[in-house]
């Protein structure tokens, strides 16, 4: 299996830290972490394998302080999808890549997660759907990103404090090409209480270091335009998507965001396998950003009554094993 994201870039001796202060230091054969106070254990790695083995003392090492560095290592090294726990030469247990990003209670802070019960109804435009989760207000998710060294957020749209911002971003050249929204406050205000009142859709702040940069409009496939053009399921999730300031974007902060909002999708309905998007066939920032990302491929191009789109999807499976890596 190969990987999108490139590993980071570590060489033997190289020291650094965890966002909490643990310590460690790559040497030949693995990484010395710091434990707890001036206790330390071994990870046994080397770059480009599949699996490593923790050999630590389980008592010194609480789960959370186990779970940073799970994390940290599976960013670190994209290639690596299991890691063996072991005490005094036993394996105690395994974490895969795959399980490890699908424990939402590390990530998610919604009020979904898919424990909302499955009841059928229909819309006013005769689309029979699950009933949905009225989205929570505030956060709904927050991951530390080890490439950047920044923590990515994201949380409801609030109509007062977002509302300035939000107009700015509509009507920056680069974003009214392709979201034809431009217009002033009222014009986005009604723009944003439509969203809002629509229970398919889900607005969204997202944020690096708590600095809001970017818009993401999560919808329901199901009851959205794009459904009559794929073979679409009852948990499908889809993004509309801006980046409202400058000064993120690039490869590596899109790297991240992508990755980001994708994992929200999963995690906030764990029945949603497939995620699916639209952008407009032209838009070559997107596409390139998009296209073989974290188990995302373009499926063809197809012909909206506004615009020539490109079918873009991501399969759950396929998202999961290519998980982390920033």
């Amino acid at each position: 299996m190969t990987s999108s994201t490139a590993a980071l870039e570590i060489s033997e001796g190289e020291r650094g830290h965890l966002p909490d202060g643990r310590l460690w230091e790559m040497s030949s054969g693995g990484y010395r972490c710091q434990s707890n106070g001036d206790k330390y254990f071994q990870i046994d790695y080397i770059p480009g394998r599949d699996f490593a083995r923790f050999t630590l003392s389980l008592s010194d090492t609480s789960p959370t302080e186990l779970d940073l560095w799970c994390d940290w290592l599976f960013a670190l090294n994209p290639a690596l999808q299991n890691v063996d726990i072991t005490e005094a030469d036993i394996v105690i247990s395994r974490i895969s890549r795959t399980e490890f990003y699908q424990r939402a209670e590390l990530w998610y802070c919604g009020n979904n997660a898919g424990k909302f019960p499955l009841q059928w109804v229909e819309n006013k435009l005769g689309v029979r759907h699950p009933l949905r989760a009225e989205p929570p207000k505030g956060e709904v998710y927050r991951r530390y990103f080890h490439s950047l060294g920044m923590e990515f957020s994201l949380r409801h749209l609030d109509p007062q404090e977002d509302l300035e911002r939000f107009t700015d971003w509509m009507n920056q050249e680069r974003v009214a090409k392709f979201w034809e929204e431009e217009g002033d406050v009222e014009k986005q205000r009604q723009f944003i209480d439509s969203v809002i009142q629509d229970p398919h859709k889900h607005p969204l702040i997202a944020c690096f270091d708590d600095e809001p940069f970017a818009y993401f409009e999560v919808y329901w496939a199901l009851e959205d335009r794009i459904a009559p053009y794929y073979d679409c399921q009852p948990f499908d999730r889809g993004a509309h998507m801006l980046v409202g300031d400058a000064r993120f974007l690039g490869k590596k902060f899109a790297t991240a965001w992508f990755n980001g909002v994708s994992h929200f999708m999963y995690l906030d309905d764990t029945r949603t396998e497939t995620l699916v998007g639209e952008p407009r066939a032209d838009n070559r920032a997107v596409l390139k950003y998009i296209n073989g990302t974290f188990g995302w491929k373009k499926i063809k191009e197809f012909d909206f009554p506004h615009k020539r789109a490109a079918l873009v999807m991501c399969k759950k499976g396929e998202f999961f094993q290519n998980m982390g890596g920033v």
